[in-house]
């Protein structure tokens, strides 16, 4: 990432180091120690809870110059005219230890990877995308884009997520017998919380559910929304790829086809959907299935009764090709075998699923190894 300093700027640039926090925390810790609203903290990207993550972020007026706090450090860079955007990042480095490898896996492993650097895998979104999504609510995403307020809240404050922390989980276990006594439910929500401020609102207008929805934070709205749309993207994808000889790997609990040899289509960028959104073939027939199976045409995806910014008209590469993919170094620790990869991915694709594609290809599901960072 590439951002010209200028000193005396109107934003304070900060290198942020995090580990078990997700980036969405992060930006609430520095925003609460900075004492500035949370949207005055600008991250280009989020980054999940497990990874060991260096990001820059930006933060609108003047900051100290270094600020740490429970699983995260920021030290200041210097100042700019603007925050870090998505625009600006050139792509992500990441260092993987894979862990509990057999003999015969250490031994094919230059080879395995050989071809993964050749031949590349899918650009599937990766479990971390999907954190606002529940085998019981489904995608909170939907709900928006119908217009569907009542649901919104009922799934917002009752049903957990795998994003959710413990006393989040708690509070929703409550809030569920609680529905529409809003008081007692704002006995029982976390400090502090969004929930707080939107039970508040609720206690003096009960029914006014469009108006509650919009009190919830819009980034965190439209990252529902995207969510949404970029599982709708994968299973467009996967009706593609699922035509040719493939393995599978599991995304969100799902197996999604990993073919064995780059497809024809590997080239290709395809829209996520959004009401301006045009389809090639055979992307047109496949997203048509999509959506039609889900009861969404393309114009639901724009801006609504619950929805103040239309979804963005974003397009992603089918394809993910890893640039510099090494074995750094080997070893043997009381797990057995071990291996030091690293390698560099552009904007948007995911180690996570390049160690997927790395254990498909070895014939071990990740969730059965010891692949970890």
């Amino acid at each position: 990432m590439e951002i010209p300093l200028r000193p005396g700027g109107p934003y304070t640039l900060y290198r942020v180091r995090k580990w078990g926090r997700t980036t969405l925390e992060v930006q609430a810790e520095l925003a609460a120690r900075l004492g500035v609203p949370q949207r005055a903290v600008i991250f280009p990207a989020l980054k999940d809870r497990m990874a060991l993550a260096v990001q820059m972020a930006g933060v609108r007026g003047r900051g100290p110059d270094r600020l740490r706090g429970p699983g995260f450090e920021a030290v200041r860079v210097g100042e700019a005219d603007r925050p870090p955007g998505p625009h600006d990042l050139r792509g992500n480095r990441f260092t993987v230890r894979l862990r509990a490898l057999t003999e015969a896996e250490q031994e094919r492993l230059p080879r395995d990877l050989k071809r993964l650097a050749e031949e590349g895998f899918p650009n599937y979104f990766d479990d971390q995308r999907f954190g606002s999504w529940s085998p019981e609510g489904g995608f909170l995403g939907r709900f928006l884009l119908l217009g569907q307020a009542e649901e919104v809240l009922r799934r917002y404050l009752t049903v957990p997520t795998r994003a959710d922390s413990s006393a989040v989980r708690a509070f929703k276990a409550r809030a569920r017998s609680l529905w529409g006594d809003w008081a007692a439910m704002f006995t029982c929500a976390p400090r502090p919380s969004t929930y707080r401020s939107l039970l508040t609102f609720l206690k003096d207008h009960p029914a006014a559910f469009r108006q509650a929805v919009r009190r919830i934070p819009r980034r965190l709205r439209i990252l529902w929304v995207d969510a949404y749309r970029s599982w709708l993207w994968n299973l467009a994808v996967a009706r593609v790829f699922v035509r040719y000889p493939h393995q599978d790997v599991t995304i969100r609990g799902e197996p999604f086809p990993l073919p064995e040899a780059r497809p024809p289509e590997a080239a290709d960028e395809v829209p996520l959907p959004h009401r301006r959104a045009r389809y090639g073939p055979p992307w047109a027939a496949a997203m048509a299935e999509v959506l039609a199976e889900e009861g969404l045409p393309l114009e639901r995806f724009r801006r609504g009764p619950l929805l103040e910014i239309a979804p963005a008209p974003t397009r992603r590469r089918v394809w993910c090709q890893p640039r510099g993919l090494t074995l750094l170094a080997e070893g043997r620790d009381s797990e057995g075998p071990w291996a030091l990869l690293r390698f560099e991915l552009p904007p948007g694709a995911y180690g996570t699923l390049l160690l997927k594609a790395l254990a498909a290809r070895m014939d071990r599901p990740i969730l059965e190894t010891g692949f970890g960072f």
